[in-house]
């Protein structure tokens, strides 16, 4: 029996589960609606402090930020959430010597474009509006709003990044935001919830996210977003999850771990990163030394190409990132290499 089989016949009860009081809701319903819930909750939270159709930035994230879970440490990000509802939208964004990428997300969390250093203008559309003139690369999205995130990888020259911020403009962008979120029981949700939970025990993040509807299994998208919202599709970016030891047992904040990150998993203008979150929260935990991760650009690779990166309480250890709770990782490759392995080896010291 293939994997996937048996982890639909284990959630197959759950999935029939109705409640009496509404006749057409179905925690299969619940799993669908999921992903555009959590878009309108952090387009709805972002839009409390910014304009929509215009830029907000990070700076390096922190344990404070509370914006997205799971985010990248060592980057900056750039947030608009705009409305194409009243017409096309047109980006700009600057030239960049190291690593940028615009990604573009729909309220569905279909993906339809990550663009790595853009050479000219990114025009955002619905498939029935009409083209402007000009040169462009073009995007269509199923739904009227949608947000940009920029990365811009941070290497000791966050001053240069900064300065470069002006020159991302939208023009266009601030038609209707609002956006409809189906209601559910309490109980709906609960049997719901218990699927996405047993869905990210098994799933294969490279199967998480698609472009457009269709592209990956409801199941899955359901679980990538729960685990990491705003992922994004594995032609563009790899994510490897890391849970467990040697043993099988979960990353604990009192034990040190020693990873080995295999070689040869990005192509050039790509790194790798290894970032660690709280299990209570999914966010960078706090530290003393600031260190949330370890990539390319902050690590000393072995010999044989690969990356030795301790997970210690006080961060000590070859390439350490502190811990003092329990946690979880995520491995990335940015511009990731065909075929290869996302999969890091946990020793328990």
């Amino acid at each position: 029996m293939s994997h996937r089989l048996r982890r639909f016949l284990c959630l197959l009860p759950l999935l029939t589960l109705s409640p009496m009081t509404a006749a057409q809701e179905t925690v299969e319903s619940y799993l669908r609606e999921f992903p555009n819930q959590e878009q309108v909750k952090m387009m709805n939270t972002w839009l409390e402090k910014n304009e929509k159709g215009t830029f907000n930035f990070t700076g390096l994230v922190d344990p404070s930020d509370t914006t997205v879970v799971t985010p990248q440490a060592t980057v900056d990000y750039g947030y608009n959430w705009f409305s194409i509802s009243e017409g096309p939208a047109i980006l700009t964004t600057p030239t960049y010597d190291k690593f940028l990428s615009v990604s573009v997300f729909d309220m569905k969390h279909n993906v339809p474009a990550v663009i790595t250093n853009p050479t000219k203008p990114i025009l955002l559309k619905r498939p029935s509006q009409a083209m402007p003139e000009g040169d462009f690369e073009v995007v269509e999205l199923e739904t009227d709003q949608g947000l940009v995130l920029t990365r811009m990888v941070v290497v000791d020259n966050l001053d240069a990044v900064v300065a470069s911020r002006s020159q991302f403009q939208m023009q266009g962008g601030k038609g209707d935001m609002q956006r409809e979120v189906k209601q559910f029981s309490p109980e709906t949700e609960k049997n719901a919830q218990a699927v996405i939970d047993t869905v990210i025990t098994y799933i294969n993040p490279d199967d998480a996210f698609g472009r457009v509807s269709g592209d990956v299994s409801f199941l899955d998208l359901a679980a990538g977003v729960k685990l990491g919202q705003l992922g994004t599709p594995s032609d563009t970016v790899r994510y490897g999850t890391i849970l467990v030891d040697n043993t099988g047992a979960p990353l604990r904040g009192d034990a040190t771990y020693v990873v080995t990150v295999p070689a040869g998993l990005y192509n050039p203008g790509g790194y790798f990163s290894v970032t660690l979150y709280g299990t209570d929260n999914k966010l960078l935990i706090p530290n003393d030394l600031k260190i949330y991760d370890r990539t390319t650009f902050s690590s000393e690779p072995n010999q044989d190409g690969t990356t030795t990166i301790t997970l210690s309480p006080d961060g000590s250890g070859k390439n350490g990132i502190p811990t003092g709770k329990d946690f979880y990782g995520v491995l990335r490759a940015y511009v990731p290499a065909p075929g290869a392995i996302m999969k890091v080896k946990v020793e328990k010291q």
